[in-house]
């Protein structure tokens, strides 16, 4: 891949670059935790040959996750998982929910974890329409409808759990590390709705490995008690 591209690529994904044009926060839309799509199981049994990243894909659509699983289930030592071991795996709601999030946040929360379910359903559908094109870094092609206002929904909805994320309550502090990396996530999910192509080898993967490590980041704020 090109220097120019990836350079680019980074650039939009650190909010530079680029001038778009202003976003208008929809409001939050009401979501549930249990609108939420949850993992096969709520534990999985570590299998022999098994690692964070494969049961990361397998729970929550992504290997990134991975560090949510290990720092939800105080795995210091990722390396060392042993065949054998329990690792819990509840909805990316109900973790944050177990591990002392404020109920204020909660409805944010909740729509966060169904902007990415919907975004990890999309996306394969997005690959496949880019690859249709034959478009190339730089390339921009025609997005299906439904898939560009399905983008464009899922960033709404991260644009609005933002708004809720960066004005806490009372000695809470924001989030900051985690805004970022869903802010990110959402530039990027803008961009794919136009069909502009960055990087045919990262993109996609950049804007999913935003989403784990952006949930990692939020159990870091919740168990630090919102500071």
């Amino acid at each position: 891949m090109r220097f120019n591209a990836i350079l680019a690529l980074l650039l939009v994904l650190s909010g530079c670059g680029r001038n778009p044009a202003k976003i208008v926060v929809p409001p939050l839309p009401k979501v549930e935790v249990a609108d939420v799509p949850s993992p096969p199981a709520p534990t999985i049994i570590v299998g022999q040959g098994s690692n964070l990243r494969a049961i990361a894909t397998a729970a929550y659509h992504h290997e990134s996750f991975s560090s949510f699983i290990a720092q939800f289930n105080g795995i210091s030592k990722p390396e060392l998982l042993q065949a054998g071991a329990t690792l819990k795996t509840p909805s990316l709601p109900v973790a944050l929910q177990d591990a002392g999030l404020d109920p204020q946040y909660q409805p944010a929360i909740n729509a966060l974890a169904k902007a990415w379910a919907d975004v990890a359903a999309i996306l394969p559908d997005y690959i496949r329409a880019c690859d249709a094109s034959a478009a190339k870094d730089g390339d921009t092609f025609v997005v299906p409808d439904n898939i560009k206002a399905e983008l464009l929904k899922c960033a709404g909805t991260i644009d609005a759990s933002l708004e809720v994320l960066r004005h806490p309550h009372g000695r809470h502090v924001a989030p900051s590390p985690a805004v970022r990396q869903f802010a990110g996530a959402s530039r990027s999910l803008r961009r794919f709705s136009t069909g502009f192509v960055e990087s045919r080898d990262y993109d996609t993967y950049l804007a999913q490995q935003a989403f784990g490590i952006g949930f990692a980041d939020l159990l870091t704020w919740v168990r630090s008690h919102h500071r």
